[in-house]
């Protein structure tokens, strides 16, 4: 009984942390400066540990789980404001506009700003 009560209590400490990481994540993608260990250092926790359960909650790893969160931020940016690309690469958190293109691209198979027009036609 003992050992099902500490591993579920593990469990549990784990999703909550994994949960207070993700709502991080969605308030902060913005920050260019953003990192798994920034967030471990916010989060007490090694580094080491917070990638293994995170990837283990979650599926993904902390920087594709973070990749994602920009890029749908992006999307929704390209889509709502008429803001130049490298605007929006700034303000999903990428300080070079041509790193945010080249990951933009990799994961649409487009170019921002062709996924802009093909929007507006």
């Amino acid at each position: 009984k003992i050992r099902k009560y500490v591993s579920r209590e593990r469990k549990n400490s784990a999703k909550i942390m994994v949960d207070k990481a993700v709502d991080y994540l969605q308030e902060n993608y913005g920050d260019s400066t953003l990192s798994v260990e920034k967030l471990c250092g916010i989060l007490n926790v090694s580094a080491a540990y917070f990638c293994t359960i995170f990837k283990k909650e979650t599926g993904k790893t902390f920087l594709n789980y973070l990749t994602d969160v920009r890029m749908d931020a992006a999307i929704r940016l390209l889509d709502q404001t008429e803001e130049k690309s490298y605007v929006i690469s700034e303000m999903v958190g990428y300080a070079e506009p041509n790193y945010f293109s080249y990951v933009f691209k990799k994961k649409y198979g487009i170019a921002p700003s062709k996924y802009r027009n093909i929007k507006l036609e």
